[in-house]
């Protein structure tokens, strides 16, 4: 009786059985969830409450001209509070230029105990004024405690200079209704030509530098 061929796939698989398999070591790592990049916290413009606190300072009447400002984009808001400071600063140093090389000025201070304008002006600009040395402590409470009235005005050139600006002021603060319509209705074209270009230009230096 012949014998029977050996069975290799038996053999095998018995070898096979045998030795012990060793898996591959794999490196399961857990997928995390992809998270959105960090950006940086900023804070609200700054420009937007600026004009929300100038808002609420003003009387009801002038709000009409603030308050649709508040819903608009930040060039527009940017652009008016930087054309309030224009319409106050330009009036207000054009004024104290003609008080100082004209012959006349106008007596605005009160004549009551009663704060106005003019004491405001007397008061900020004095402080002012005599921090920058251009005036002494004694010129600047001449013009605050009412003193300087009639001739005595101009006394001293120290006494005359707080109230050039005094007077500027009280005349720039009286002009406020028209310096806010002229302001709002100069927005738009400011925001397009002046202040938008700048800004990009501006970028455009920071991301150079």
């Amino acid at each position: 009786m012949a014998a029977r061929p050996p069975n290799f796939l038996r053999y095998f698989r018995l070898q096979a059985a045998r030795t012990p398999r060793v898996h591959p070591s794999r490196s399961i790592s857990t997928p995390t969830p992809s998270q959105p990049p960090k950006t940086s916290q900023t804070s609200p413009k700054d420009s937007r409450s600026r004009l929300r606190r100038f808002n609420d300072r003003l009387p009801r009447f002038l709000r009409t001209y603030t308050t649709p400002l508040l819903g608009a984009p930040v060039t527009h808001i940017t652009s008016f509070l930087i054309l309030h400071e224009v319409t106050a600063i330009l009036p207000l140093f054009g004024l104290v230029g003609a008080f100082h090389y004209g012959a006349w000025m106008p007596n605005l201070a009160s004549e009551t105990d009663e704060t106005n304008a003019f004491d405001e002006g007397a008061a900020r600009f004095g402080r002012w004024l005599k921090k920058k040395g251009w005036v002494d402590e004694d010129d600047a409470n001449t013009v605050a405690e009412h003193e300087a009235t009639g001739v005595k005005k101009t006394e001293t050139a120290g006494v005359r200079l707080v109230l050039e600006f005094a007077t500027a002021y009280a005349i720039t603060k009286a002009l406020l209704p028209a310096r806010l319509a002229a302001s709002v209705w100069a927005t738009p074209w400011f925001a397009r030509t002046v202040f938008t270009p700048t800004a990009n230009i501006a970028k455009r230096l920071f991301k150079r530098g």
